[in-house]
């Protein structure tokens, strides 16, 4: 078992990944066979043990496999929610994301927190197939084609903006 919270935290956060990859896959893994079939065929699972090499953590597969396990058996209702930022999350927007999403799926959520710089600023949200991308980047890419798809006329003529 977890040793300190923050370790809980770490089992918590890759179960929940694995669950999450499951759910798009369209059913939840409940032995290790499943879960090898699974890596054969899953880059977000090989996305979750690649994470967990790059940290030095590969050592708590069998931890995370056994968090997963007792966490896909007690609580199926809960909603992994990905949440992409350009920085790390602060409490404050921790808890008015986890409030939303909660309303939004009726359901407890468990954040799962990427931090990508490139998308600049706001936020991307994923839970159970649903994408909500506000990111900075995302408003950027459609102002740019409304500004190429947009013609005007000056002095008579029409010219592409």
């Amino acid at each position: 078992m977890p040793t300190s919270r923050r370790e809980e935290r770490v089992l918590e956060t890759y179960s929940r990944a694995l669950i999450e990859v499951g759910k798009d896959k369209g059913r939840v893994f409940k032995n290790r066979a499943d879960l090898e079939a699974l890596a054969a065929a899953s880059p977000e699972l090989l996305g979750v043990i690649s994470t967990m090499v790059e940290r030095g953590q590969l050592d708590l597969l069998p931890k995370v496999a056994e968090t997963y396990r007792a966490m896909t058996e007690e609580d199926e209702d809960v909603v992994g929610v990905t949440v992409t930022t350009a920085v790390p999350l602060d409490d404050e927007l921790r808890t008015k994301i986890a409030a939303k999403v909660r309303e939004h799926f009726n359901r407890e959520v468990f954040l799962i927190e990427q931090v990508d710089p490139s998308i600049i600023g706001g936020l991307i949200i994923e839970a159970r197939g649903e994408r909500r991308d506000v990111s900075v980047r995302t408003q950027l890419r459609a102002a740019r084609e409304a500004l190429d798809s947009t013609t005007t006329t000056i002095g008579g003529e029409a010219v592409h903006v």
